[in-house]
């Protein structure tokens, strides 16, 4: 088989452990999975990824998310590898896949992403930070953790500043204007009330 035909069979088995999940985390649904997929697919055709490995990785990268968990790669990863044997993933990819899914959060050493994969990625998932799509996540996040905005605008810094591809970079770059852009202006909006 190749992505093409593991693309729907993941997105099933993703969507099946997210509506059975104790704690499900909307900004982080099928949606987002989909448009992380969606930015590996074109960042890995563009560095020669492994697709397989991508598709695989983007659509179970976030299941720990669904348990209540901010830090959640090593679950999502323990939540994934039974995943991978029960649709019969090709074996000698499931470690790439499930070390990927370890790395992809901020608190994980950057070094440690040290394969094409585990930087697309991460970068990937970032980026989902970014744009329009990004300012609804920030505001819900925002509301949800009692983020200021000065936070916001530091943390998205931090996102853009973490990407490791120059790629990502200039995928990023008009949406993260945007993004900080948006925080900037309600930020003085808020200061003329």
């Amino acid at each position: 088989m190749d992505w093409l035909e593991w693309e729907p069979i993941l997105k099933k088995e993703a969507t099946a452990l997210m509506e059975k999940a104790p704690d499900i985390s909307i900004p982080h649904g099928l949606s987002h999975l989909e448009r992380v997929w969606n930015r590996c697919l074109k960042l890995g055709m563009r560095l020669d990824g492994d697709l397989e490995i991508l598709v695989a990785a983007a659509y179970l990268h976030d299941l720990g998310r669904h348990h209540g968990l901010e830090v959640h790669g090593a679950k999502s990863a323990e939540m994934a590898k039974p995943v991978l044997e029960k649709i019969k993933f090709p074996r000698e990819k499931r470690e790439k896949v499930l070390e990927a899914i370890r790395l992809h959060e901020q608190t994980a050493p950057k070094e440690h992403r040290n394969f094409i994969e585990a930087q697309i990625l991460y970068d990937s998932d970032k980026l989902d930070a970014f744009g329009a799509i990004g300012v609804e996540r920030w505001i819900l996040h925002k509301n949800r953790r009692g983020y200021s905005i000065e936070e916001v605008l530091e943390r998205l810094e931090k996102r853009y500043l973490g990407l490791h591809l120059k790629e990502s970079r200039e995928l990023a770059n008009e949406s993260y204007a945007y993004t900080a852009g948006f925080f900037k202006k309600l930020r003085e909006d808020l200061k003329a009330e």
